[in-house]
Formats: C-alpha cells, structure tokens, sequence
C-alpha cells in the first residue's frame, strides 16, 4: 500500500511540474509575470520554416510558421501557433484535473495512443511539434537572447549571445517574393552558406532566425544544401503595435549546445485521459531527429 501511495504521489509531482511550466507560458500572456519592454512592434512577419527532420531513418521536410515581431531597436522571433497550443494544454490540466477527485492514475513513458483506445471521458492529446524557443534581437548592440524550456520541470533557460550583423555581399540579382522585389547577397554563418533576398522596400535591417544586417527586410532565405528555407508568407503593419516583452524569470544560463540536447531529450508529445477520478497520462515516444543550423 505504502508503495502505490508513494508512486502515486510521484506521478502527481509528475504532472504538476508539466501543468506549472506549460500554464506559465499562459500567466506570461496575462500579465501575471514580471515583463521587460525591449521595444514596440508596428510589424509583424510571418515565415514559413522548413527543416529536415529524420524519423526511423527516412528524412522529411518539415514546415512550421514563425513569427517575426519588428521594433525600431529590436525583435522577436518565435512560434505563436506551438505557444498557443502549449497555452490551450496547461488550461486543461490546470482546470479537469482535480488532486482531490484521482481514484487512479497510469503514468506511460514512451506510450502508445492505442493505449486510450475505446476509453471514456475526455481526452486531451498534445504534440511537439513547432519550436518552443523564443529569440531575441536587439539590433543596436548586437545582443541575441534565445530563451527555452525544459519539457519535465518548470525551469527555463536563456542563452545571451553578442553577435553582430552578417557581412554580405550584395548583388544586383532581384527576384519578386510576396509582390516586393527583393535584391540578393550571401553571407557564411556558423558553419552553413546563405542566400537570402531582402526588399530595400521594407527599410527594416532585420529578419528571421538570427540573420540581420541589410538594408531592407529578409524576406527569403536559404542555405548551400537546400536543407533549412526561410521563406516570408505574411507581413503586417500593426495599426495597434504591440510591445515586444520578455519575462523576467529565473532562467538558467545556457549554450547553444545545452538548447540542443534540450531539444533531443524532448517526448513526442503528452495525452491525458480522464475519466471520472481516473487518469492515464501517457508520454509519448519522440522518433525525431533534426539538424542544428549552426554546425559550429
């Protein structure tokens, strides 16, 4: 008996530091943490992002939307679509489960959803799919802050780096992308070759991911073997600007190295099953493997 209440008890402090993490994320939209105003947004970018992902040995392109908040001073980059999923995750577990009501509960690692198959009650399934790193430029000084999260416990990092803007070498090759000519140049990052095309239209010295540095907006991008594509879908200007915040919390120091094995230890996603006071949570099993864009 002792042992079935301590396995219970670990399984709850299980699922309260996921709960806790995920509606973090959702507290930081409301308010309810401390925030750093770095500038006001009046453009916002949308990026189509595509990136070889490899899963039981076939590779594949996979295709996220990023978003690219734009001030006079500096950015933000991240994945709106994953946050408000992770956001939509923390509310479910924060509001349908109930500590006092569990009669039982089945924590699977590396489950399978058949597990849940012909169960009553309600099922909430999530998927990791989507980035959750949120970057930050701040152009004038050339400080780039990446700020992650671990997906067991409530802790989140950030990774401060100086890095200036790309040299480039502009050319005179144009090339149309979302109606706006665009100019090209090339530039060597960490290890990969880009070609971009910018549009001195956009007078913005700004872009997706880490690139910066020209006259105009980064409207596509992509690297020497066609793996990684920057692409832009939608561009905004914000008649209502929004402030570009970051949370000020007890983050971690970290490394681009430490983001990536982050990223490696990932699951595949969590379901939870509830039905009256019992609940499975199975974590599921993560078959991805994805290359870093910056090799050194």
């Amino acid at each position: 008996m002792k042992k079935t209440i301590l396995l219970l008890a670990l399984s709850l402090l299980s699922i309260s530091a996921f709960s806790q993490h995920v509606v973090s994320v959702h507290k930081m939209n409301k308010g309810d943490i401390e925030q750093e105003k770095l500038d006001v947004a009046t453009i916002r970018c949308y990026y189509k992002f595509t990136q070889p992902v490899t899963a039981d040995k076939e590779t594949h392109q996979q295709t996220d939307t990023m978003t690219l908040d734009i001030g006079q001073k500096a950015s933000r980059y991240y994945d709106a679509a994953r946050m408000k999923r992770d956001s939509l995750f923390g509310d479910f577990m924060s509001n349908k489960i109930n500590p006092s009501t569990i009669q039982s509960m089945s924590v699977l690692k590396d489950g399978d959803m058949s597990v849940l198959d012909n169960k009553g009650g309600t099922t909430f399934d999530s998927t990791t799919k989507g980035e959750t790193s949120q970057l930050f430029k701040k152009r004038p000084t050339g400080e780039i802050i990446t700020i992650d999260r671990s997906e067991s416990t409530p802790q989140k990092y950030k990774c401060t780096e100086t890095i200036p803007a790309q040299q480039w070498s502009i050319s005179a090759d144009t090339l149309t992308v979302l109606g706006y000519i665009c100019q090209k140049a090339t530039t060597e990052f960490r290890g990969r070759s880009y070609e971009v095309w910018f549009s001195p239209d956009i007078p913005v010295n700004d872009g997706p991911w880490k690139l910066y540095g020209l006259p105009g907006l980064i409207m596509k991008v992509s690297d020497s073997e066609n793996l990684f594509l920057f692409e832009i879908i939608g561009l905004e200007n914000l008649n209502n600007p929004v402030d570009i915040t970051m949370a000020q919390e007890d983050y971690a120091k970290a490394s681009i190295k430490d983001l990536e094995k982050l990223k490696k230890k990932r699951s595949g996603g969590t379901a939870v099953n509830i039905n009256g006071g019992n609940i499975i949570m199975i974590q599921k099993k993560n078959n991805n493997e994805y290359q870093s864009l910056e090799i050194n």
